[in-house]
């Protein structure tokens, strides 16, 4: 009778711990695609400022690079801080 229902208990038990494992990674690659996506814009931004600086500095003046510039540096902090927030709250 043992037998029986060590048969049916052990292979539930193992299918329970690999699916919250894989729950658990699932989680894990899902933020680490938002953070390279942050990242990404973060990198984004800095190009832009930089490209807008270099002509402004070769013109002698600033143009609409910069606005545009300002706006994807924005965008970027933005995302960052939600990021960061909703890192710290599945740390804490």
């Amino acid at each position: 009778m043992e037998g029986i229902i060590t048969a049916f208990v052990t292979p539930i038990i193992t299918a329970l711990v690999v699916w919250f494992i894989e729950r658990s990674r699932d989680k894990k690659d899902s933020l680490k695609e938002e953070a390279e996506q942050v990242n990404y814009e973060i990198n984004v931004a800095t190009m832009e400022l930089a490209y807008a600086t270099a002509m402004a500095v070769k013109r002698g003046k600033a143009n609409g690079e910069v606005e545009n510039a300002i706006k994807a540096y924005d965008i970027a902090k933005k995302h960052r801080d939600e990021f960061n927030a909703k890192a710290a709250k599945k740390v804490s």
